[in-house]
């Protein structure tokens, strides 16, 4: 739960989460790799200094990290997730 600044407590359901693997054993072709070469260049250029992530923990994304990120470090009280995705 978080807590507004008047003190009321709110539960966070976070509708769009996915647990991403772009590491090359789950790229089926060129695009793949383009694809997170991409995703990981604007994370890069566009995320402040203290945000960024090395680019094998971007690239697979691992559970505990992202139980971690999510639910222990953020506010996220509940998760629908989507389907494995395949590049």
């Amino acid at each position: 739960m978080i807590k507004t600044s008047s003190g009321e407590e709110i539960f966070v359901i976070d509708g769009h989460i996915a647990l991403w693997d772009g590491s090359k054993e789950n790229q089926l072709n060129i695009h793949g790799e383009e694809f997170i070469s991409c995703f990981y260049d604007y994370h890069k250029n566009l995320s402040p200094k203290e945000y960024l992530w090395p680019k094998d923990s971007f690239v697979k994304y691992s559970p505990e990290r992202l139980v971690h990120d999510v639910f222990v470090k953020g506010h996220v009280d509940m998760a629908i997730f989507q389907q494995k995705w395949f590049w």
